[in-house]
C-alpha cells in the first residue's frame, strides 16, 4: 500500500522460460483459469446484493478519527495540504508496466497514479481532521475519474487503483447521487477484468505469480462494490487456487524462485493479504480457509527472518526476468544490492490485523502513514 511507484516491475516483452517444477504447474493452472471456476461461478442466478465497500463501511470510516495516533493523522495532514491546489490528471489508459523513467507514455501515467494514490490520502486527511476541503478534493478526483475510466485488464499498471477505491469508501456519503450510481457498475467491470479469462493480460505464467496476486486483489475490491454474490464467489474462488500455485510446501513463493527478490515476495504476498482483509471486512475468512492448509502464514513465517534482519538476501542476483537487469543497469532503486527490510513494513502491519502471530515482527518496522490509519495497531 506504499505510494512507491510499483508499476515497472514485469517486462511485457516476453514469455518466461518456465523449467523443470515450474512447468506442470503453469499448464494446470492455465486450464484452470481458461475452462472453469469464474465462468462456472458467474453463470449462477444473481443473489441478494452484498455489502458494497471495497474495505471500509462507514462505521469504521466515521471511527478513524478516534483511532488513528496524532502523529499518523499529522503525516497524512501534511501531504494532502500540499497537493489540494493540485490538477487531475485523468486518462483512458494508464500504461507504466515494463517502461523505464521516461520512456514511452510512463511519465504521464505516473501523474496518473498518483491521482489514485491522492484520493486515498486526502480522504484519510478529512476523516482524521473533519476538514472539508480534504474531502472535497477526494470527491474531485473520484468525479473525473468514475464516469470515464474502465479497467484495462493489466493488474501491473492497475496495482495502485485500489488506493482510489479505498479513498471512495472513505468519502462515500460526500458523493452526488449520480456518482453514487455508477459505484456498483465501475466494480462490477473491473471483477469481469480481472476474473474473465478472456480479457486476461500478460502471458500464462502470470497466472502464477504476482500479476494473479493482483488480479485478485483489484477484482475482490470491485466485486465487493459491485454487490454481487458471483463475483464475490469468484474472486474468493481465484484467491484459493492462486495461493494454493504460489506458495510452496516450505513457504517459499513462485515469486521468489523466477525473481531472486524478497522485493517481490512483499509484493505478491501484500494484494493476497489486501484481498484476505476485504473479505475480512465483509464477516469471510481467506486468510484461514481449510482449502489453502495456513499456506499465507507459512509464507509470512518464511520471509520473517529477512524482515527482522537476521538474514539478509542479495536482491535479483539469479532473476529470470531480463527487465530486471535492465533496471539494475539503469540504476533504478532496489533492483540490486541488499534487500531493505522496511520494504515488508505495510506486509507485516496488514498481517497483523489478519493473524496476531506477526505483531512482534511489524513493531519492528516502519509502516506506512496511509497503512497505519487503515489498519490501526
Amino acid at each position: 500500500m506504499s505510494c512507491e511507484d510499483i508499476s515497472t516491475r514485469y517486462s511485457p516483452s516476453r514469455r518466461l522460460l518456465l523449467h523443470g517444477v515450474f512447468a506442470a504447474p503453469l499448464v494446470a493452472a492455465a486450464r484452470g483459469y481458461g475452462n472453469g471456476w469464474a465462468a462456472d461461478l458467474v453463470s449462477r442466478p444473481k443473489s441478494e446484493n452484498a455489502m458494497t465497500y471495497a474495505l471500509t463501511s462507514l462505521q469504521r470510516a466515521e471511527a478513524l478519527a478516534a483511532s488513528v495516533p496524532p502523529a499518523v493523522a499529522a503525516q497524512l495532514i501534511s501531504q494532502a495540504h500540499p497537493s489540494l491546489a493540485r490538477p487531475l490528471h485523468v486518462r483512458d489508459i494508464v500504461h507504466t508496466q515494463g517502461l523505464l523513467p521516461h520512456e514511452g507514455d510512463r511519465d504521464a501515467s505516473v501523474l496518473a497514479q498518483q491521482d489514485w494514490q491522492q484520493t486515498l490520502v486526502q480522504a484519510l486527511a478529512f476523516r482524521v481532521s473533519n476538514t472539508p476541503a480534504y474531502a472535497d478534493k477526494a470527491v474531485a478526483y473520484i468525479g473525473g475519474w468514475l464516469p470515464v475510466y474502465r479497467s484495462s485488464s493489466n493488474p501491473v499498471d492497475e496495482a495502485g487503483l485500489v488506493q482510489f477505491l479505498f479513498g471512495l469508501d472513505l468519502v462515500r456519503e460526500h458523493l452526488s447521487a449520480e456518482l453514487e450510481a455508477r459505484i456498483p457498475s465501475f466494480g462490477a467491470q473491473l471483477a469481469e477484468a480481472y476474473l474473465t479469462p478472456a480479457r486476461r493480460v500478460g502471458d500464462d505464467s502470470t497466472l502464477l505469480n504476482n500479476w494473479q496476486s493482483h488480479r485478485i486483489k483489484l477484482a475482490t475490491a470491485g466485486a465487493y462494490l459491485s454487490g454481487d454474490r458471483r463475483w464475490i464467489d469468484a474472486a474468493r474462488a481465484a484467491f484459493i487456487d492462486h495461493v494454493r500455485q504460489n506458495v510452496r510446501d516450505d513457504g517459499s513463493t513462485y515469486d521468489f524462485a523466477q525473481r531472486d527478490a524478497m522485493h517481490y515476495v512483499v509484493y505478491n504476498l501484500e494484494p493476497l493479504l489486501m484481498a484476505a482483509t476485504m473479505a475480512a471486512r465483509h464477516g469471510a475468512d481467506w486468510y484461514g480457509a481449510p482449502e489453502i492448509r495456513g499456506r499465507l502464514a507459512s509464507a509470512l513465517n518464511w520471509l520473517a527472518p529477512y524482515a527482522r534482519g537476521e538474514r539478509q538476501h542479495e536482491e535479483f542476483v539469479h532473476s529470470s526476468v531480463k527487465f530486471d537487469a535492465r533496471r539494475a543497469a539503469a540504476n533504478v532503486k532496489g533492483y540490486a544490492g541488499l534487500w531493505q527490510r522496511n520494504e515488508a513494513a505495510d506486509l507485516y502491519r496488514i498481517a497483523t490485523h489478519l493473524d496476531p502471530q506477526f505483531r512482534a515482527v511489524s513493531v519492528g518496522l516502519d509502516a506506512t502513514p496511509v497503512v497505519r490509519a487503515l489498519f490501526p495497531a
